[in-house]
């Protein structure tokens, strides 16, 4: 049977994610579900508190005719675990910013977003993890607030 982590034996601080990424984007303009990837790198600065950097980019069928939804979004901030065992907690917020494609008369392309949210991670190994999460997604974007939503799914690497 593959041993959980554990941080007092295996002091690897850093951890890198990959997963399938499903972008609910609601707005007054427009609303699009947007299949994609998401990318994340910790470095666990205590072994229940780290910094994180993440970037979603996502794709979705035409919004508008022959406009085809595009989403980026990147951002940074502290993740907390909460507990070492083979089912691993956490949460995170992240605050960054968000560029979409379609160009609207609404306002520009870039925006700001704060991302919070979490899951949990299922150890296989000392090294790879299963990895699935929900976050909440506050962008600024066409001059006013939006309230979106993220499933991730994947795998966690630590080394």
């Amino acid at each position: 049977m593959p041993r959980p982590y554990n941080y007092n034996e295996n002091p690897n601080k850093w951890q890198l994610g990959i997963a399938f990424a499903l972008v609910r984007f609601r707005s007054s303009v427009y609303y699009a579900s947007a299949p994609g990837f998401n990318s994340s790198l910790t470095y666990w600065w205590k072994d229940w508190v780290g910094i994180e950097g993440s970037v979603t980019s996502a794709f979705a069928p035409p919004v508008f005719e022959n406009e085809h939804f595009r989403y980026l979004s990147y951002g940074a901030g502290p993740k907390f675990s909460f507990g070492r065992g083979r089912l691993e907690p956490w949460a995170h917020a992240l605050v960054g910013g968000v560029h979409l494609i379609p160009q609207t008369a609404s306002g520009g392309q870039n925006g700001f977003e704060v991302t919070m949210g979490g899951g949990v991670d299922y150890g296989i190994n000392s090294v790879i993890s299963a990895k699935a999460g929900v976050d909440y997604l506050a962008t600024h974007m066409f001059g006013q607030w939006q309230s979106s939503a993220q499933i991730v799914a994947g795998f966690s690497f630590r080394f």
